[in-house]
C-alpha cells in the first residue's frame, strides 16, 4: 500500500511539473501565433509558480512577450501594460542571471557600470559551459537587446525633442545599460550625460563623464572637449570647484590647440569669483589663438582697469575700436576709463595737495578736465548706439556740466525725465 502511495505522489508531482512546463510552452506558442494577451496571461502565471519562478526560460519568454507588447501596433494589446519595454528589459536581465551556471556569475550587479563591464568580460571568454542555454543567451544579446536599444533610443530622442529631459535621461539610461557583444555604446552614454545635465542629475552626469574621459570618447577633439566641459559644469553645480578647476586644467593641457571652450569656462569662473588676476591670465591664453578678437580685448581692458592698470586698459580698448569701430563695450569702456581717471586724479589731489597750494591743485584740476574732455566723444558715440541708455545719459549730464556745456547738460536732464516719467 505504501509503495502505491509513493508512486501516486511521484505521479502527481510529475504531472504538476509537466503542467507548469506546458504553461511555458503555451506562452511560447501564443507568442508565435500572435495572441499576445493569452501569451501574457500564461507567462505571468508561470512567473508566480514555484516550479518555474526561478527558471531562465520563464524570464526569457517573458522578455520576448513584453517586448512584443511594447512594439505592437494593435491598440488592444497596447492597453495590456503601460511599461512593457521596461518589464521586458528587467525580464531579460533576470534571464541572463538565471542562465549562469556558476554562483559567482549569478551575483553580477547589472545596475552598475562595473557589473556590466564584468558581464561583458565573461562573454568575451566565450566559454559555453558558463550558461545553461547558449541559444537563450545568443537570442537575447544578438537579437532582442539591439531591438530594445533602438526602442529606448527612439523614446529618448522623442522625449528630448519635447524638452522632457527627465524622460530622455531615463530612456537613454536604459539603452546605455543594455549589454552588448560589441561592448559599451559610448555615444548613447554621451547623450545620457547631456540629458542628466538638463534635468539636473549632476552626480549621474559626473559618473558618466568620468567614464567617457577614461574611454577617450569622441570622434574628434571638439567632442572630447565637450565631455570635459560638461564634467566641469556638473562639478560646479555640486559645489566641487576644486575638482572643477582641476578638470578644466587637465583638458586645457591635453588639447592645447582646441581648448578655447575650457579656457573660457575657467575665465568665467575667475571673473565670477572676483579674481581678476587669474581671469586675465586665462583671457590672455584665449587670445593666443585669437589675438584680434575685439571682445577679448574689451574683456582684458576691463580686467586691467579693475587692476588699476589704466595704460594697458586704454591700449586694449583702443585696439578693439581699431578692429570694430562700433563696438559699444569698447566705446563705453574707453569713455568710462577717462572719467574714472579724472575722478582718481581729483581724489589724489584732494588728499595729497596742501589746501594752501592753489596753483598745484588747479594743475590737477586741469589734468582731470582733460580726461573728462577725452571721455566726451566716446560717451556721445555710445549714446548714438543706445539712445535710451539711462546710465550714459546720466554720465553725460554730469560731464557736460563739469566741462561747462550747460545747455547740453540740460538736454540730457530733459531726456532722462522723459524716459523715467
Amino acid at each position: 500500500m505504501k509503495k502505491f502511495f509513493l508512486i501516486g505522489v511521484a505521479l502527481v508531482m510529475a504531472l504538476s511539473m509537466s503542467a507548469q512546463k506546458q504553461m511555458l510552452t503555451s506562452a511560447w506558442s501564443y507568442l508565435k501565433d500572435g495572441y499576445l494577451d493569452d501569451a501574457k496571461k500564461a507567462i505571468d502565471k508561470a512567473e508566480l509558480n514555484p516550479q518555474t519562478a526561478d527558471s531562465y526560460k520563464t524570464f526569457w519568454f517573458k522578455g520576448n512577450i513584453y517586448l512584443a507588447l511594447s512594439t505592437t501596433k494593435n491598440k488592444k494589446y497596447q492597453a495590456l501594460c503601460d511599461n512593457c519595454i521596461d518589464v521586458a528589459y528587467d525580464s531579460y536581465m533576470k534571464a541572463l542571471k538565471l542562465n549562469f551556471v556558476k554562483p559567482e556569475h549569478k551575483d553580477i550587479d547589472f545596475t552598475t557600470q562595473m557589473g556590466l563591464m564584468k558581464f561583458v568580460s565573461v562573454l568575451q571568454e566565450g566559454n559555453e559551459s558558463y550558461f545553461e542555454s547558449s541559444e537563450a543567451l545568443m537570442e537575447i544579446l544578438a537579437e532582442k537587446f539591439p531591438e530594445m536599444s533602438r526602442v529606448y533610443k527612439a523614446k529618448g530622442e522623442e522625449a528630448w525633442r519635447s524638452n522632457d529631459f527627465e524622460s530622455a535621461y531615463n530612456q537613454w539610461s536604459r539603452a546605455s545599460g543594455i549589454p552588448s557583444f560589441a561592448g559599451l555604446d559610448t555615444t548613447i552614454y554621451y547623450y545620457t550625460s547631456l540629458a542628466a545635465m538638463r534635468c539636473k542629475k549632476y552626480d549621474e552626469a559626473i559618473e558618466i563623464c568620468d567614464m567617457l574621459i577614461k574611454m577617450d570618447y569622441g570622434m574628434d577633439n571638439k567632442e572630447r572637449i565637450s565631455v570635459y566641459q560638461n564634467l566641469s559644469m556638473a562639478l560646479k553645480e555640486t559645489g566641487d570647484t576644486t575638482r572643477m578647476l582641476k578638470v578644466l586644467d587637465e583638458g586645457i593641457k591635453k588639447f592645447p590647440n582646441d581648448n578655447y571652450p575650457l579656457v573660457i569656462e575657467t575665465f568665467n569662473y575667475y571673473v565670477g569669483s572676483g579674481n581678476s588676476e587669474k581671469a586675465k591670465e586665462y583671457i590672455n591664453m584665449a587670445m593666443e589663438n585669437d589675438p584680434n578678437n575685439a571682445q577679448f580685448l574689451v574683456i582684458r581692458g576691463t580686467l586691467s582697469q579693475e587692476m588699476k592698470d589704466n595704460k594697458s586698459a586704454e591700449a586694449d580698448f583702443t585696439k578693439a575700436l581699431g578692429i570694430d569701430p562700433n563696438n559699444y563695450d569698447a566705446i563705453y569702456g574707453l569713455g568710462a576709463l577717462y572719467i574714472n581717471t579724472a575722478a582718481d586724479t581729483l581724489e589724489w589731489a584732494e588728499k595729497n595737495v596742501p589746501p594752501t597750494d592753489f596753483s598745484t591743485f588747479e594743475k590737477y584740476q586741469e589734468i582731470a578736465k582733460e580726461y573728462q574732455t577725452k571721455a566726451l566723444p566716446h560717451l556721445e558715440k555710445a549714446l548714438t548706439i543706445k539712445p535710451n541708455d539711462l546710465q550714459v545719459l546720466q554720465i553725460l549730464k554730469e560731464l557736460y556740466y563739469k566741462t561747462g556745456k550747460y545747455e547740453e547738460s540740460q538736454q540730457m536732464g530733459a531726456r532722462i525725465k522723459e524716459l523715467t516719467e
